[in-house]
């Protein structure tokens, strides 16, 4: 008759022998466990990890747009001038914006956007700097585009407001543009 110990076991499933466990042992295992069972439940309580975030679906928006953006009088759309820029459109709605002004002039511009059946709406902010490199305020930029069906190029408009330093509007604005897919 084989005498069993009285202490928590586990059976080797290579040589089918049992192994058997002090408290210290015990112990020692448990703490060795813990910094992985808090990672897991960290993770889980953060709605997964990175591959179930990259199991969406992508949104045919998302990617890197170079824009043709043409500044215009607001009441009589008169073009003022025409520059160059870039957005990037992250997935899970966050937006990076940028334009072909001196970085001495202008930052890149962060925001959001939003897709509402065909059209896709953006809202971002960059700030504005004097030429002593002082800051001159910010602008917040409300852009509405519209996908063409191929899905490579965009069309939109935009509506600007200038603040100062303090936030207050100072000047509005108003834009249209066109986009292609960076490829």
């Amino acid at each position: 008759m084989t005498r069993r110990s009285p202490l928590p076991t586990i059976r080797s499933p290579s040589t089918h022998t049992e192994i058997v466990m002090s408290p210290s042992s015990r112990k020692v295992v448990a703490i060795a466990l813990l910094p992985s069972v808090a990672t897991m439940l960290f993770v889980q309580a953060c709605g997964g990890g990175g591959l179930a975030l990259a199991q969406e679906a992508a949104d045919p928006i998302e990617g890197v747009w170079e824009n043709v953006i043409t500044q215009r009088d607001c009441n009589s759309q008169a073009a003022l001038a025409t520059f160059r820029g870039m957005q990037v459109y992250h997935r899970g709605g966050t937006l990076a914006d940028t334009s072909g002004a001196p970085t001495t002039t202008r930052s890149a511009g962060f925001g959001l956007w939003q897709r509402s059946g065909n059209e896709i709406t953006t809202r971002f902010r960059f700030f504005r700097y004097n030429a002593d490199g002082s800051l001159a305020g910010s602008t917040v930029v409300t852009r509405t585009v519209t996908p063409a069906a191929d899905g490579m190029t965009v069309a939109g408009h935009s509506q600007t407001a200038l603040l100062d330093v303090a936030g207050n509007e100072v000047a509005r604005g108003c834009a249209t543009d066109t986009g292609t897919r960076f490829r």
